[in-house]
Parts: C-alpha cells; sequence; structure tokens
C-alpha cells in the first residue's frame, strides 16, 4: 500500500502538468492578436509605432480628435486598448452633441412653421381684405361711369347747367382715374403677397424634407 501512493501521486502530478499545459496552449492561442487588431477598421484613425531597444514599447498617435498628442505603452495589448477606449469616449462625444443638434434644429424647425404659420395666416387675411377693397373700387368705378354716362346725357338735355355739369364731369373723371390707378395697386399687392405666400410655402415644403432626411439619418 505504502508502495502504490509514490505511483498514484506521480500519476495525478503528471496528469495536472498536462492539464496545465493544455490550458496554457488554449490560452495562448485564443487571447486576441494586439497586432492584427491594429489593423481593423474601428482603429484606422490611429497609428501604432514599436520603438527598436531592450524592451518593446508602442506609441499611439491619434489623427482625429482634438488631442493628437502621442502616448507611450508599455505592450501591444495596452495600446490597442487605449486605442478603442478613446475612440468609443470620442464617439460618444460626437453621438451626444449630435443629438444636442438635433434637438436643438427640431425646436427651431418647429418654431419657424410657427412662425411661417402665423405669417401665411396673416398674408392670407390681408389678401382677403385687399380682395374686398378691390370688389369695392370695381363698385365704385362701375358707379361712377353710371354717373358720367348719366351726367354727359343731362349735358345736353339741360344747358343751363352746362358750367356745373362740365365740373362734375371734370371731377367724376378725376375721381374715376384714381379708381382705376387704385385698382391697379390693389391688383399688384395682391401679386405680391401671393408671390410670397407661395415662397413661405416652398420654404416649409423644405423644411419638412430636411426633417424627415434628419429622423432618417438618426434612425440610421
Amino acid at each position: 500500500m505504502q508502495t502504490a501512493l509514490p505511483k498514484v501521486a506521480a500519476i495525478l502530478l503528471a496528469i495536472s502538468a498536462v492539464a496545465f499545459m493544455g490550458l496554457s496552449v488554449a490560452a495562448y492561442y485564443g487571447r486576441p492578436n494586439p497586432i492584427a487588431e491594429m489593423g481593423s477598421p474601428e482603429v484606422i484613425d490611429y497609428k501604432f509605432e514599436a520603438s527598436a531597444g531592450e524592451t518593446t514599447t508602442w506609441t499611439v498617435t491619434p489623427s482625429v480628435g482634438t488631442d493628437k498628442q502621442p502616448k507611450q505603452f508599455s505592450n501591444a495589448y495596452a495600446a490597442v486598448l487605449h486605442a478603442f477606449e478613446q475612440k468609443n469616449t470620442r464617439l460618444s462625444a460626437e453621438t451626444t452633441e449630435m443629438n444636442v443638434l438635433t434637438e436643438t434644429l427640431r425646436t427651431q424647425v418647429t418654431q419657424v412653421r410657427v412662425d411661417q404659420q402665423a405669417d401665411m395666416d396673416a398674408l392670407a387675411k390681408q389678401i382677403a381684405q385687399l380682395d374686398q377693397l378691390v370688389k369695392n373700387a370695381d363698385g365704385q368705378l362701375l358707379l361712377r361711369s353710371q354717373e358720367l354716362q348719366k351726367l354727359s346725357v343731362d349735358t345736353l338735355e339741360i344747358r343751363q347747367d352746362t358750367t356745373k355739369r362740365r365740373e362734375d364731369v371734370t371731377r367724376l373723371q378725376s375721381e374715376l382715374d384714381e379708381l382705376r390707378t387704385s385698382r391697379f395697386a390693389l391688383n399688384e399687392n395682391i401679386r405680391v403677397l401671393t408671390d410670397e405666400l407661395l415662397r413661405l410655402q416652398l420654404e416649409n415644403q423644405d423644411l419638412d424634407r430636411r426633417l424627415q432626411q434628419m429622423k432618417l439619418q438618426l434612425a440610421q
């Protein structure tokens, strides 16, 4: 019994040694290759340089961002890990900044929409008022024309009122010309305001399109 114990202990020791060796080999070949990771697309913005000497050190230099100072590390693993961490930090900051900018733009678009809607409502109201003024001017123009025609006939029939009628005709003719001028000006105002309303509507459509594009970019 005492003779068998050393043999059993030797066998167990041999099995343990083989098992530990297997674990060591698996750990060695299963771990990530830092040199290969240096060429991955995620860290393409970083330059890795190994120093020659007794102990190999690695220098990492970013090509983007605000901090482009090179940093030195004692091994390749630490260098790659630093690049991934710095890239993650920078992307997180850019994402936060983009979210803030998107929120700001969304608020601005909403405000512009409100302002444009108010402008369009005001323009529509003013156009309606001007249209009513044009209709009133047309009515007055017709009335004055009828009066002018009547006065012309009366002038022929009533000789004694010739002087007075001539003054009335001149006055009415002047008013008729003024009404025609006013009508032209009102029609011109309607045209200008209609063009402005169309421009605002086009701008509103453009803002809607930009907002949809931004939503699609955020969703990607």
